[in-house]
């Protein structure tokens, strides 16, 4: 661990002893519920040896705005510019281009659920997912380069942990936890506040177990119809279904003979 990453540990310590000591002092030490998210984006290692380049996957590239680094993004400079062109002159064009691709692109509509990148119109039309260590660029690198905040939680999510520590009476006590997606804080500190939440992608509940009392109890939801009873009429079947009972047994249970094509 390098000196500047010690030094930044030390200083985040010691904003939060800082808190935790004027809470003491004013007697709400034991009354607040805290939460602390350390987190960052990460730096990933780059090379002007391991990139991607548009212009040398679908030629001309005058036309567009593109984000490099180590998350694509790609936008026509026309804004009205239809979905077809869109597809087959970007998006469709940059699909298995060579054997050992390190990039592959999206419509913004088709990208993996999980990301949760997509219904937004400031989300560009084409986003270019990028295998760790690798850029993705518009014209041939120009150096000098510098690491790229990384972005492997596409790839490699163990990688991209955050801290997550809550204190506070509504919280469990020295319990430790599975990892869990951050999209689940916003329910869960609702849930603290005791309000309901606004719309989203979490799943509301998945959080109670961090919770003394937790405030909303997920329900399954309410079946179609009745259960209808089924009354036994007769022990024959009305289709055998290619099954048979020993000569002289009126109950038995029947035995198949299956062939596997």
């Amino acid at each position: 661990m390098s000196s500047s990453m010690i030094e930044a540990i030390q200083g985040v310590d010691k904003i939060i002893g800082q808190l935790m000591n004027g809470l003491k002092q004013i007697g709400l030490h034991r009354c607040l519920n805290i939460i602390i998210l350390i987190s960052a984006a990460g730096m990933e290692d780059t090379s002007c040896d391991r990139k991607e380049v548009l212009q040398e996957l679908v030629g001309n590239v005058q036309n567009y705005w593109v984000s490099e680094g180590t998350f694509g993004r790609i936008r026509h400079s026309i804004v009205d510019v239809i979905y077809d062109y869109i597809y087959h002159n970007v998006s469709g064009a940059l699909q298995c281009k060579k054997p050992d691709q390190k990039v592959k692109a999206y419509l913004k509509a088709d990208l993996p659920k999980r990301l949760h990148f997509a219904n937004s119109r400031r989300i560009e039309d084409v986003n270019v997912l990028v295998e760790p260590k690798w850029l993705f660029e518009r014209y041939a690198c120009r150096p000098p380069f510098f690491p790229q905040h990384g972005r492997r939680l596409v790839f490699l999510p163990l990688l991209l942990q955050a801290m997550f520590v809550s204190y506070g009476p509504g919280f469990q006590y020295k319990t430790e936890i599975e990892p869990f997606s951050n999209i689940e804080l916003y329910n869960l500190m609702c849930d603290v506040m005791q309000i309901s939440p606004a719309d989203n992608n979490g799943t509301h509940g998945s959080m109670n177990h961090l919770l003394r009392w937790p405030f909303y109890t997920p329900a399954p939801p309410a079946e179609r119809s009745d259960p209808v009873q089924c009354p036994l009429v007769s022990l024959d079947p009305e289709d055998p279904l290619g099954c048979s009972c020993p000569v002289g047994i009126v109950i038995c249970k029947p035995v198949c003979v299956l062939t596997l094509i």
